[in-house]
């Protein structure tokens, strides 16, 4: 039964209920750093650009997402929505769930109404989003992955202009109102202070370094794994101080590493374990090579500083959305990919060794990741959102670069 959130309306019922001089921009991003990073490097855009524009996030009610907002010195608005539950057994507790999340969603909406609501993918887009339009407020969403999501599938009908980074995720989408942008990349991100970065960490500019990280939370297998190499590794290799690492393992797991590595008593490997790395500008800047994940922003990030990679996709991704991410990374042969099930602690050590001590490969890689950049990802969505918070009265819609 079609509610009145469910009923698309035409682009032409669009109101504007601000004034031209100052304007306000709702981004709904949560989960965790795959969708906000992305935010807020849109949000610092257009700071520079539409300094008339005030940007409000919302995200869902979890410390994790709150944190990450926290620790950008942003404390956004939150709406408690619950992970959508599958197939018809979901739907009469995913329509009481949506129900009350859009109820406090209108609520913010209509308090200072925005000129465009942007959803950046993830359960609290739902309801943000749905009220948005119920409320003839112009809507907008961006896809980080190559797989389109299950909220951006479902919201993609009722909004007037959509994001994506990859062409493959495109295809799930209304062809007449989408664009292919690539991800944003917040200007922190890329090119860092590399001297006060050797500083920070007491590093080398004189020896190969390995950066490992495993996204906003960390990856205890990758942790795993990592740490076993790093033994053989250091066997290996046949003069001190043959190369360092950068180690962000994720604050939760910290405690349990330190000491182990410790014990391990590395003697020609110099190794700067960190529970994780604000200054991600300033790492990706003295690295030769990264190991990581392969999360949109991770990838975003790695190509935007030309970073060759060893990719590990994490295991039950939803529709194996992180394997797929890093198929262009691996077909450019800018980054080697790894499947987790087929690695362990010789095998990585092994790779490792094979691109870390080789400077003709990794500038050929680097290179390949130079060309896959889209440096201008955050300035094509900054201008589909101008666009929309003109409200696009006549119906048009945002003209389709696939």
């Amino acid at each position: 039964m079609a509610t009145e959130s469910t009923i698309p309306h035409p682009q032409s019922a669009i109101r504007n209920p601000q004034s031209d001089a100052e304007w306000k921009l709702v981004v709904a991003a949560g989960g965790t750093g795959g969708h906000i990073s992305p935010a807020l490097a849109i949000a610092d855009h257009l700071a520079k650009v539409e300094p008339a524009c005030h940007v409000e996030f919302v995200c869902g009610t979890r410390p994790v997402e709150i944190e990450i907002y926290r620790k950008a010195g942003i404390t956004p608005k939150t709406v408690e929505i619950e992970r959508l539950i599958p197939g018809w057994r979901g739907l009469l507790p995913n329509l009481v769930h949506l129900r009350r999340a859009m109820k406090t969603a209108r609520a913010y909406l209509r308090a200072e109404p925005p000129r465009v609501v942007l959803g950046m993918g993830g359960y609290v887009c739902v309801p943000v989003v749905a009220a948005a339009s119920s409320e003839r407020i112009a809507t907008m969403i961006h896809e980080q992955n190559a797989v389109a999501g299950r909220a951006n599938r479902w919201l993609s009908r009722r909004v007037q202009a959509i994001a994506c980074a990859y062409p493959e995720a495109a295809r799930s989408f209304p062809s007449a109102k989408t664009r292919v942008t690539g991800n944003p990349v917040r200007s922190e991100f890329i090119g860092g202070d590399r001297e006060a970065a050797w500083r920070r960490w007491s590093l080398s500019p004189d020896v190969p370094t390995l950066l490992v990280f495993g996204g906003s939370q960390g990856a205890r297998r990758l942790n795993e794994i990592v740490f076993d190499a790093l033994g053989i590794l250091d066997k290996a290799v046949t003069h001190s101080r043959a190369f360092q690492v950068l180690w962000s393992c994720g604050e939760q797991n910290f405690d349990e590493i330190k000491p182990q590595l410790e014990r391990l008593a590395l003697q020609r490997a110099v190794v700067r374990l960190v529970p994780f790395i604000r200054e991600m500008g300033c790492a990706y800047s003295i690295a030769d090579l990264a190991l990581c994940r392969a999360g949109a922003m991770t990838l975003a990030e790695l190509t935007a500083n030309a970073l060759p990679a060893i990719v590990v996709p994490l295991p039950g991704a939803v529709a194996d959305h992180q394997r797929l991410n890093a198929k262009p990374l691996a077909d450019a042969a800018a980054a080697m990919v790894i499947e987790e099930g087929a690695l362990d602690g010789h095998h990585l050590a092994e790779r490792v060794a094979t691109l870390l001590f080789d400077p003709a490969e990794l500038a050929r890689m680097r290179e390949a990741g130079r060309r896959l950049g889209r440096p201008r990802a955050v300035e094509e969505i900054a201008a589909m959102i101008l666009k929309l918070r003109g409200g696009n009265r006549k119906g048009g819609t945002i003209k389709s670069e696939r």
